[in-house]
């Protein structure tokens, strides 16, 4: 029993060590300015509320609840319409105010897709809303589908699929070559162009 407390106690260190070594930065040991530490956009969503949490859960991951929006009518998994308010599975936009400019779709109760608009967020590879398609390109690689973009021109939809192609990363790319926004969640919401 003591050899495991050893053990334990040697993994909480070690972790506190690489948490303190994450938080400075390499150059001056300051501490990493608050863009850098802050969630990125991943296939599943936007931490700490990922995709596929219920309500409940998001609310409780960040520390205060989604707020719903108000807004027009929203299509049902049926396809009929209802109000944001309608029982069953109603697709609803919900945010909250500690991640500003990032909308949280929910369908019966659970996140579907996290989007944003906003240059503030970034993914993970650091492609933000202004970056370019080729950015985009040259931060995934072979592992970006690119598609020409039914609104625009010239413009694209960019994905990239999670390992078990169950959720993915949607980028739009607009005519001038911008990014215009970028969401994570799982599959086929995350990929329709219209929300939810």
């Amino acid at each position: 029993m003591s050899q495991r407390c050893g053990w334990v106690a040697l993994l909480v260190a070690a972790v506190g060590v690489a948490n303190a070594a994450n938080a400075a930065s390499p150059a001056h040991g300051a501490p990493a300015p608050a863009a850098a530490r802050a969630p990125r956009f991943t296939f599943y969503g936007l931490a700490p509320a990922l995709a596929g949490f219920d309500l409940a859960r998001a609310d409780a991951a960040l520390g205060q609840p989604l707020t719903l929006e108000p807004g027009p009518l929203r299509r049902t998994a049926a396809g009929a319409t209802a109000g944001a308010s309608a029982p069953g599975p109603a697709c609803q936009y919900r945010a909250v105010a500690a991640q500003p400019g990032v909308r949280y779709a929910l369908s019966g109760g659970v996140i579907t897709r996290v989007e944003t608009r906003d240059a503030r967020w970034r993914t993970l590879s650091g492609v933000r809303v202004g970056s370019t398609l080729a950015q985009a390109r040259r931060a995934y690689r072979k592992r970006l589908m690119v598609a020409p973009h039914p609104y625009f021109a010239q413009g694209h939809t960019l994905l990239v699929y999670s390992p078990d192609r169950r959720f993915a990363l949607v980028m739009e790319a607009n005519d001038a070559g911008r990014i215009i926004t970028l969401r994570g969640g799982r599959l086929p919401e995350v990929a329709w162009l219209e929300g939810c």
